[in-house]
C-alpha cells in the first residue's frame, strides 16, 4: 500500500502550504504595520495640532489635541512633556502636576519635566520644593541643545532666588554661572549680584562692560549702585553725575544722585571737613535720632530712653565755644548713636535703613 504521506506530490503540497503560511504571515505584519504607522501618523498630526493650538494660546483646545495623540501613542514622552506644559498654560497646575509625576516617576533625570515641574510648584508657592526641581532641570538629560536648556534652566532659578530675596543661594548660583554668561546677560549679572549683596563682584562686572563700551550709560548707573552699596558715597556721586550726562532721563540715577548729596551733607565723618562743619553736622545727628526716637516711642519712653532724649535736649541747647567743638562732636556722635539704637530696641517699627539718617548711622556703627 503506497503512503500518501510519501512521496513527491505530499513534500509539494506542504512546501505550497508553507509558502501560503509565509505570504499569509507577511502580509498581515505588514497590514499591521501600515496600520501602525497610519496610527502613529496620526497621533504625530494630533500633536502637531496642539502644538499650534498653544502657540496661538488656545491651551484648552490644545490639551484635547494632545490626549488624542496619547490616547494613540500612550507613553509617549514628547507628548506628555507637552501636555504637562499645555496643561500649565491653561492654568490647570495639579493636571499638570499630575502628568509630570507620570513623566518623572519613569526617568527622575528628565531636564524638561523637572523645568516645569519647577515652575507649576512655584506657581502652587511651593518655592523649597520648586527649587529643587529647577536643580534637577540644571543637573537633568535633555533631548537637545543640553548646555543653552541647562543654562536657561539656572537663570530661572537665579530669578526665583532674586524675587524672594534669597541672597545666599543667589549669589552661590551667580558664582557657579559667571563663567558661561552671554555679553547681552552681563547687565543683569551686575545687577544681581548687587540684590546677592556682593557690590564688589558687581563693581567689577561693570568695570569690564565699561572697558568696551566707556559710555556706556547704565553700566555707569550699575557702578554707582556697586559703590553706594559699598558705602564709597563720593565714587557713587561720581558715577551717577555721568551716568545722568549720558541719560539724562534716568530717573533712577537722578534719585541715587540725590541721596548721595544728602548722606555726603550730613556724615560727619567724611575727610576735608574742619572742626566746625563736623560739629554741626554731629548736632544734626542729635536732632534727626531725636525726632526718630520720639516719633515712634511717643510717649511711652522708658526711663532709659527718656534719660537719652534729656541729655539730647540739653546738648541741642548748649553753647559750645570753637575750642570744645572737637569734644562736643564727639559725644554727640556717641549720644546720636545710644538713641538710635534705643530706638531700634523699643520700637515695634525698624528704622528706615534706606535714608540719609539710617546710611549715616550705619557707616558711624562700622
Amino acid at each position: 500500500m503506497v503512503n500518501p504521506f510519501k512521496g513527491p506530490s505530499f513534500l509539494r503540497t506542504f512546501g505550497l502550504v508553507l509558502l501560503a503560511i509565509a505570504v499569509l504571515f507577511t502580509a498581515d505584519t505588514f497590514l499591521a504595520n501600515a496600520e501602525r504607522a497610519e496610527s502613529l501618523a496620526g497621533a504625530a498630526r494630533l500633536f502637531q495640532q496642539g502644538q499650534a493650538l498653544m502657540q496661538r494660546g488656545d491651551n484648552a483646545q490644545a490639551i484635547e489635541r494632545i490626549q488624542d495623540a496619547l490616547a494613540i501613542e500612550r507613553g509617549n514622552r514628547d507628548y506628555l512633556r507637552m501636555l504637562a506644559q499645555a496643561q500649565f498654560a491653561a492654568g490647570k497646575t495639579s493636571d499638570a502636576e499630575s502628568t509630570l509625576t507620570e513623566l518623572l516617576q519613569s526617568n527622575p533625570t528628565d531636564g524638561l519635566a523637572s523645568l516645569v515641574m519647577g515652575r507649576v510648584l512655584v506657581k502652587e508657592g511651593r518655592f523649597a520644593e520648586a527649587i529643587s526641581y529647577l536643580h534637577r532641570a540644571i543637573y537633568g538629560d535633555w533631548k537637545e541643545d543640553a548646555a543653552g536648556n541647562r543654562l536657561r534652566a539656572r537663570f530661572e532659578l537665579i530669578d526665583l532666588l532674586a524675587g524672594r530675596n534669597s541672597k545666599q543661594e543667589l549669589l552661590a548660583e551667580l558664582i557657579a554661572v559667571q563663567d558661561h554668561i552671554p555679553p547681552d546677560l552681563e547687565r543683569k549679572r551686575g545687577r544681581l549680584f548687587l540684590l546677592a549683596g556682593s557690590p564688589a563682584r558687581a563693581a567689577e562686572v561693570f568695570r569690564g562692560i565699561l572697558q568696551d563700551a566707556p559710555e556706556d550709560a547704565d553700566a555707569i548707573a550699575g557702578l554707582g549702585e556697586a559703590e553706594f552699596a559699598r558705602g564709597n558715597y563720593r565714587e557713587a556721586e561720581r558715577h551717577f553725575q555721568t551716568a545722568l550726562r549720558l541719560a539724562p532721563d534716568n530717573q533712577a540715577a537722578r534719585q541715587r544722585l540725590d541721596l548721595c548729596n544728602e548722606v555726603l551733607t550730613l556724615d560727619p565723618t567724611m575727610r576735608g571737613i574742619g572742626p566746625t562743619e563736623r560739629f554741626r553736622r554731629s548736632r544734626r545727628l542729635v536732632e534727626l535720632t531725636v525726632g526718630e526716637t520720639t516719633q515712634c516711642i511717643g510717649q511711652n519712653a522708658s526711663a532709659e530712653v527718656q534719660g537719652l532724649l534729656d541729655e539730647a535736649g540739653k546738648a541741642l541747647k548748649a553753647h559750645v565755644s570753637a575750642v570744645q567743638q572737637s569734644e562736643a562732636s564727639e559725644s554727640n556722635l556717641d549720644l546720636a548713636e545710644e538713641l538710635w539704637q534705643a530706638r531700634k530696641q523699643e520700637c515695634k517699627s525698624p528704622p528706615a535703613t534706606d535714608g540719609p539718617l539710617g546710611l549715616v548711622m550705619a557707616r558711624l556703627a562700622q
